[in-house]
């Protein structure tokens, strides 16, 4: 990487302050072909973090990942963003900042190290300035050896700033502390930024562009009523050099608005030449002044007040005849417990997970098990996950089933995975389960099951139905012979009428639908009937009902209205309204595929509908249909013997012999001890031996 030394000069506050060009005659596509301009930086100490994954998302992918997420999953997330790495290159080197001083009769010179614009998220060419509470911040802070600044440490950065900013306010709302409010405010800033880059390059320090979220005496004294954990804020200066925000404590520290940005100081400083710790200086009774404009600070730090984020990436796989295993995105130094159960009303048994194997063992063969998860840390307990449901058996399953209905509405016991597998079960389908996180985050593989049976509700355009990732997934499932069953009430809602043209290309396409109206006849709360459509493969469902919030599940109010599309016929209608399609079914090839593969979707929940015979019923036609299209017959038991490798332990091969008992399929996989699977050594079909 190519360096280029920067150099700091003191710019007077006013009236020799140069005026910033006007930013609408740039854009942020314009990053692009300035971005080898912003591998400049200054030399200075590096952030003790990895390097940035090769496969990290970018900030309009982050964007995308945590709109939907609750406060805590969203500062969950953007931790574990951060201490993968996943930063821009130029946010990784920090920039010296000299400051003055008094001190009794000598002048004292403290040269600290500050991150060279406010922490982002994602690439150099897109990424994702993202404000979050005190609470993540000071966890941050901790984790990488930095402290938050002090007001006057913020008006000294700013004073010595190669690149100031004008301002952006965008007008008060409820809907500032959002993540597309903070995307808006994030693509203003960009494009600021970005007219600077040509003399400026990303990596020289730069001010004005956010409020800072600082260490003050403010966050334990002259406290707000009703705030007793407030989150301090200040700065935004203007290009005359008078801040926007003074000194304020009014927020919460579970606040966070599009405006707040966070600056990593390194904790530790150079004082006359000599080492010294931002901690030490801010309470010496004399030295403070260096750091501190309100005297010692005696608390330098915020407390730790967030809720613990539940687990959200995991999945429960059959491992043997009497054991499942959890597969989860585990976080280093956290505890994972297993709550057990029959039915989603009683967990009896609960385990903690051994952090190399995930394995919950002395299980009933071919019982389905339903298994939600707590995690821990060292100082707090996360409530309960969402619900998943297997069954420990030695064949592989047959059908995945996916829980992605995580909207909080009422009536969502974040357990209805459990209904898809009781009708599978019924035909004698082994499952397997998981949330949609892990196929975002690529825990498991859809192509290992021969069906794939989507939970989404209600889930809707806030929450996201299908994320671009599930979408790209689906569709390499979809194009290699794989079958998808997929329902809820929004879906079509979601991905065509307020849809991007990828969302709809993928419901087109891939679904082989379209939206037609938001409920039957375009009334909600009316109708919640469906029968099968003239000719389809569900013709023996016969009329049959789904839930209107009476019968265990939601109040289907907005049950989707569809239109079959590019090869998609009618598989069912809604009864009592003309020309409503509620199901379309596709057998065949998909766009760029090289093997038939199938779609069944509804425009309703299927855990929705009642009594759960019909629900078996539908799963029963469901899994004959997708059979015939794809050529997957039922699975069959195979004898068979894997041998223990040798040599054990090895470095760096080792051999294992398999011995078949007759003619069938074989896939051996490879998985590290959280249960990914890294490597597949055979995928075909084998003679005995």
């Amino acid at each position: 990487m190519t360096k280029r030394l920067l150099t700091f000069v003191l710019i007077l506050p006013l009236a020799l302050r140069a005026q910033e060009p006007d930013s609408s005659r740039i854009g942020i596509h314009q990053l692009e072909s300035l971005r080898h301009q912003a591998e400049a930086a200054v030399d200075g100490p590096q952030l003790s973090l990895p390097l940035r994954p090769a496969d990290a998302p970018a900030g309009s992918a982050i964007i995308r990942q945590l709109t939907p997420l609750t406060l805590e999953e969203r500062e969950q997330a953007i931790f574990s963003h951060v201490m993968a790495g996943n930063i821009p290159d130029f946010q990784r080197t920090l920039v010296p900042v000299t400051s003055t001083a008094l001190v009794g009769q000598s002048q004292r010179t403290l040269t600290y190290f500050v991150l060279a614009d406010y922490l982002a998220l994602g690439s150099n060419d897109d990424h994702f300035y993202m404000p979050m509470t005190p609470v993540l911040a000071q966890k941050l802070v901790d984790a990488l050896h930095c402290t938050l600044p002090t007001r006057r440490m913020v008006d000294t950065i700013y004073f010595r700033a190669a690149v100031k900013l004008r301002p952006q306010p965008i007008p008060p709302s409820a809907e500032m502390i959002t993540i597309p409010v903070f995307a808006q405010h994030n693509d203003s800033v960009r494009q600021q930024r970005a007219l600077h880059i040509p003399t400026q390059p990303l990596g020289a320090l730069v001010g004005g562009n956010k409020k800072d979220l600082i260490i003050s005496n403010l966050i334990t004294q002259n406290l707000k009523t009703g705030v007793p954990n407030p989150v301090v804020i200040y700065g935004w200066h203007q290009l005359n050099g008078v801040p926007i925000q003074p000194a304020y404590n009014g927020h919460g520290n579970t606040y966070a608005d599009y405006s707040h940005g966070t600056r990593l100081v390194l904790d530790s400083m150079m004082l006359d030449g000599t080492p010294t710790r931002f901690t030490t200086l801010v309470a010496d009774p004399t030295l403070h002044v260096l750091v501190s404009d309100e005297g010692v600070i005696a608390q330098p730090r915020y407390p730790s007040a967030l809720p613990y984020p539940p687990p959200r990436s995991f999945g429960l796989v059959p491992y043997d005849a009497t054991t499942l295993r959890v597969l989860i995105d585990a976080v280093p130094g956290t505890n994972y417990y297993a709550f057990i159960g029959r039915t989603s009303t009683s967990f009896p048994d609960s385990l903690l997970l051994n952090d190399s194997s995930f394995l919950i063992g002395g299980l009933q063969t071919d019982s389905l098990y339903l298994v939600r998860l707590r995690s821990s840390s060292s100082d707090a307990t996360s409530a309960f996950s969402e619900v998943l449901t297997a069954a420990p058996t030695d064949l592989q399953p047959g059908v995945l089933i996916v829980q992605g209905f995580d909207r909080n509405v009422a009536g969502n016991t974040k357990d209805f995975s459990k209904y898809h597998a009781h009708a599978f079960v019924a035909h004698g389908e082994r499952v397997a389960s998981c949330t949609n996180d892990a196929v975002i985050r690529g825990l498991i593989s859809l192509a290992s099951y021969p069906l794939v049976s989507y939970v989404l509700g209600s889930e809707s355009t806030v929450d996201e139905t299908f994320s671009t990732v599930e979408q790209d997934s689906i569709k390499t499932y979809l194009r290699n012979g794989g079958a998808l069953f997929a329902s809820g009430s929004e879906i079509a809602w979601d991905l065509d009428y307020k849809g991007s043209p990828s969302d709809k290309t993928f419901i087109n396409e891939f679904l082989k639908a379209r939206y037609s109206n938001d409920a039957p006849g375009g009334v909600p709360n009316v109708y919640y009937q469906a029968q099968p459509s003239s000719g389809s493969f569900l013709s023996s469902a016969g009329t049959f009902a789904f839930d209107n919030g009476t019968q265990g599940t939601i109040n289907v109010s907005y049950p989707d209205v569809l239109e079959g599309i590019n090869g998609g016929v009618s598989c069912l209608t809604y009864v009592g309204v003309s020309s409503s399609v509620a199901g379309v079914a596709y057998a065949g090839m998909f766009p760029g595929g090289t093997r038939a593969g199938a779609a069944v979707y509804f425009g309703f929940p299927f855990e929705s509908i009642y009594p759960a015979s019909i629900r078996t019923a539908i799963a029963g036609e469901v899994l004959s249909f997708v059979r015939a299209a794809t050529g997957v017959e039922e699975p069959s038991p195979t004898g068979f013997q894997l041998e223990q490798n040798y040599p054990n332990p090895f470095n760096p091969t080792t051999n294992f012999g398999l011995q078949i008992a007759e003619y069938g399929f074989v896939k051996i996989s490879v998985f590290d001890l959280l249960g990914r699977e890294v490597a597949v050594l055979v995928n075909e079909e084998k003679s005995p031996g």
